[in-house]
Order: C-alpha cells, then structure tokens, then sequence
C-alpha cells in the first residue's frame, strides 16, 4: 500500500509541473487577470471524479461482500467557524507561499528554494495547530458543527441520485471541453490534458484507497501530521511522491537549480507558510484535501472549505492587481 501511495503522490507531482497545477495562480488569477486556465483544470480533475466515484460507490454499498471497503470513509463536517474562517485564510496565505498546499512541494521538486521555506513554514504551522500552543484556535473553530453529513451512497435512493450526478456531470465536462484549450504560463500541457489526469489519478487513488482501506485518498495535512509521528503512513508516502515525482519531471531541465532566495523573500515565504498551515489544520484540510479529494464526493464541508480559499484567494487577486 505504501509503494501505491508513492506512486500515486509521483504522479500527481509530475503531472503538476507539466500543467503547472497549483491554485494559488489559479484561483487568484481569475480575479487578477480575468484567466480561468488552471481553474479549468481544477474544475475538470473535480467532475472526472464527480462522474464516476459517487455512482461507483452507491454500487458499491449496495452489495453485502462490497460494503466493509467504504466504513472508513466519513465525509469532513462542516465547521461554523473552521470550514469558512479556515478556508478564507488558507486563499489569503497562498499569495505569500506562491502555492497551494501540494504545490509548495511540488515546487521543490521544481527546485524552488522558496518553496523550502514556505514547506518549513507550513509544517511547523500545522505541529502548532495540532499539537502546539495554538491547538485552542483549532478546536474553537471546530467546536460548533454544523452539518455531520451522512454519505451520499448510504441513503435510500443513492444509486439514483448518485446517476443523476454522473449525467449532470458528464453535461459540464462536454460544455467545459468545448472552450479551446489553453497552456498556463510556464506550462508544458494544457488545461484539458492535466485536468483530465488529474482526475484520473484521484479516481485512482481512492480506488486503490478503498482496497487498503484507507479513508481518504489524497492529502498534504494528514502526510505531515503521521511524519512528526515518525508515522510512515500511507499520507507520508504520498506528499513523498510528490516531491519524486516532481524531480523526475524537471530532470533534464538545465535551467532550473537550487539557489539562494532574494532577502525579502525569506520571511514572506517563511511565515506565508506557518500561515498556510495554521489555517489549512483550522479548516481540516486544503486545495488536495478538500478540494481533489472529499469535494468529488459531495461532502458539504468540503466544498464550503473549497469556496472559502477561493474566495480568499480571489481577494488577494483583486488587491493585487496590476
């Protein structure tokens, strides 16, 4: 299980410097440039798996012999405070990290020594949050629930409701595939191509998920929390893949190298992620977490989490733009 988790996490890093998929640009540029290139993949990765997971798992917990492959899967809450306050500031603290929470390590792998630091910062965010001295505002912003959703594939009717939102789906992909196909800046791919593998690889990975029982499939926060545990869990070993896969796809690329980071950058960077990570453990997960990961599963926190960041991000965009 652990090897399917590195290459699950090497996959997602290349396929990331190909496309250059980090929504820190992607969803700040939509304000800030009017461009919807990368949000466009994002939202492609998150209808792949929305047309065929939630269908998948209805079947799934229909049957008796295929049933006890979904009982560790539980869909985040949605949090009075933590999913939108958490949410919000994660968007805001991706301006200062230049990335998201996956893509400040996929960064490293593009040989980002800012990234270093933004990756430092954000796990020493997330010990403080978690196990540290700001533990309180975790569990103030997570003490009030306010929806604990039943999963989609458990109700009466799930098979119907779950095909329903396969044919909805498929409907938005076929209309979202009809505008032209774009490459982001300093890309290698376009939209349509890292879209549609991302979604395959979070098809992926929650299938290989369910076999190991695992209950989520991809995940930055829950990596970094099992390493301070000196835990070599399956999150570990996907955040690690990350970086491999990411080093492997810019082996051959003279022009990227390791150097020192400009002054004025070291503290943005720095303390862009001891902020990423406070608010990331705050609204339980991020862009891979929420977004890639439970949103394709129709789970309400997540895709309120989801909103947030964009939001946050969106209000740096305008603030910034040129």
């Amino acid at each position: 299980m652990l090897f399917f988790a590195l290459l699950i996490g090497a996959l997602y890093g290349y396929v990331s410097v190909k496309g250059q998929f980090c929504m820190n640009s992607g969803f700040s540029n939509v304000i800030r440039h009017q461009d919807t290139t990368k949000l466009k993949s994002f939202v492609t990765a998150i209808l792949l798996q929305l047309l065929l997971l939630p269908l998948l798992f209805s079947l799934l917990y229909s049957y008796p012999l295929t049933q006890g492959l979904l009982s560790g899967i539980a869909l985040p809450p949605l949090y009075l405070i933590g999913s939108a306050f958490g949410g919000f500031f994660f968007g805001i603290f991706m301006y200062y990290t230049a990335g998201c929470g996956a893509g400040i390590f996929y960064k490293i792998g593009e040989k980002n020594s800012g990234a270093i630091l933004a990756v430092l910062g954000f796990i020493l965010g997330i010990y403080l949050t978690e196990k540290g001295f700001l533990q309180f505002l975790r569990e103030a912003a997570q003490e009030t629930i306010l929806i604990e959703q039943q999963s989609v594939w458990k109700g009466d009717f799930s098979i119907w409701i779950s095909s329903l939102i396969s044919l909805f789906s498929a409907l938005i992909l076929y209309r979202l595939f009809r505008n032209n196909d774009q490459t982001p800046k300093g890309a290698v791919w376009g939209w349509k191509k890292t879209g549609l593998l991302m979604g395959m690889i979070g098809t992926l990975a929650w299938l290989i998920a369910l076999w190991g029982n695992t209950g989520f499939s991809m995940g930055i926060i829950p990596g970094i929390l099992d390493s301070l545990d000196l835990n070599y869990s399956w999150g570990v070993l996907f955040v690690v893949g990350i970086l491999v896969g990411a080093f492997f796809s810019t082996r051959k690329d003279s022009s990227k190298r390791f150097s020192l980071p400009k002054k004025e950058l070291i503290f943005k960077r720095f303390f862009g992620g001891l902020g990423l990570g406070v608010s990331g453990s705050i609204a339980a997960g991020c862009t891979v977490g929420h977004g890639l990961t439970f949103a394709p599963l129709l789970g309400i926190g997540s895709l309120v989490a989801t909103l947030f960041i964009f939001l946050g991000s969106g209000l740096v965009g305008y603030l910034t733009k040129p």
